[in-house]
């Protein structure tokens, strides 16, 4: 079974239904009974895998998740770019929340129209964006 370290691969744990955990395998330890599959290092008990297989090209990408951290925007250009990468937007005014998730439909020098035609000003608003991951 070494011929799996370095290689995308799927493990299935236990018994149907199977716990399934996704990962390059980093190591096949026979002595000590267990392999290492993902970046997170977990080892995984060889007697606990019903079965591997290699992982598919479109099964490698995780789906894409927003970052868990945003940032205020200010300038011109990332209005623009939350605009154009439809990105979501978390709206305050002071410490009210006013829009959760919202996306950018347009935006001038001082205003901005949410998806639900909503018109702001960027003078009395807080606008934080988080970008997709992946």
């Amino acid at each position: 079974m070494r011929h799996w370290v370095g290689k995308p691969v799927i493990a299935y744990l236990g018994k149907p239904p199977y716990v399934t955990m996704r990962g390059v395998l980093r190591k096949w330890d026979s002595a000590a009974g267990r392999v290492v599959i993902g970046h997170q290092e977990a080892g995984v008990p060889i007697r606990d895998i019903a079965m591997i297989k290699a992982l598919a090209q479109k099964e490698r990408a995780l789906p894409p998740v927003l970052h868990p951290v945003g940032y205020i925007l200010k300038d011109r250009l990332q209005f623009d770019n939350a605009v154009y990468f439809k990105s979501a937007v978390t709206v305050w005014k002071g410490d009210r929340l006013i829009a959760l998730h919202t996306t950018l439909v347009s935006h001038t020098k001082g205003s901005v129209t949410l998806e639900d035609g909503r018109t702001l000003m960027k003078g009395t608003h807080l606008f934080v964006v988080r970008s997709l991951r992946g």
